[in-house]
């Protein structure tokens, strides 16, 4: 699996392009994703297990765009502050997992990991 994360509006999907070309699944705006579920009741990072134990097979052909939320301020809202803590936890828990992570600004990747 390949997590690929950045700012908004950075080149994120675009870079992703080139994988999808190459076989890739990709899933994007994970980070959506996420909100849905904080929204919906549900714990974005079991749900995160979920979605790479349901994959075993055909993880090493996914790719996750996702947005870096967790930069500026501090949100006053306790959702908004839930939903950011959330998206960094995630964030944390794919990294780990993930073969290789690209952070991508101005539309150049940089390898992580």
């Amino acid at each position: 699996m390949i997590l690929i994360i950045g700012g908004a509006h950075q080149g994120k999907s675009l870079y992703a392009e080139q994988y999808r070309e190459q076989g890739y699944e990709l899933i994007n705006a994970y980070h959506e994703i996420i909100r849905e579920q904080l929204e919906q009741g549900l714990a974005p990072q079991k749900e995160a297990e979920r979605l790479l134990a349901e994959r075993t097979d055909s993880m090493e052909k996914l790719v996750i765009i996702s947005n870096e939320v967790g930069y500026g301020l501090v949100p006053m809202d306790a959702f908004q502050r839930q939903y950011r803590e959330q998206v960094g936890r995630v964030h944390c828990y794919l990294a780990k997992e993930a073969d290789q992570v690209i952070r991508v600004v101005c539309g150049i990747g940089m390898e992580l990991k």
